[in-house]
């Protein structure tokens, strides 16, 4: 996948995590996911594995494949 798709990836999570209104910190905490480790995620710095992913969508609500679909 392209660095892009990260991009885009990393900005939807980003986009999901404000909207909900949950700071990185306490995103980080509720998903066991190291803060530092999520704001490089949303960057689109690292690829996340389907672990972290699955966490995340969980924590929105969402279908794994609802969370990479980012043509939305």
């Amino acid at each position: 996948m392209s660095s892009d798709f990260y991009k885009k990836l990393g900005n939807k999570i980003f986009r999901l995590r404000k909207q909900s209104k949950i700071s990185r910190e306490k995103f980080s905490e509720i998903t066991g996911i190291n803060a530092y480790y999520l704001g490089e995620i949303e960057r689109g710095e690292k690829h996340a594995s389907l672990d972290i992913l699955f966490k995340i969508s969980q924590e929105f609500n969402l279908k794994i494949h609802e969370l990479l679909n980012i043509e939305n």
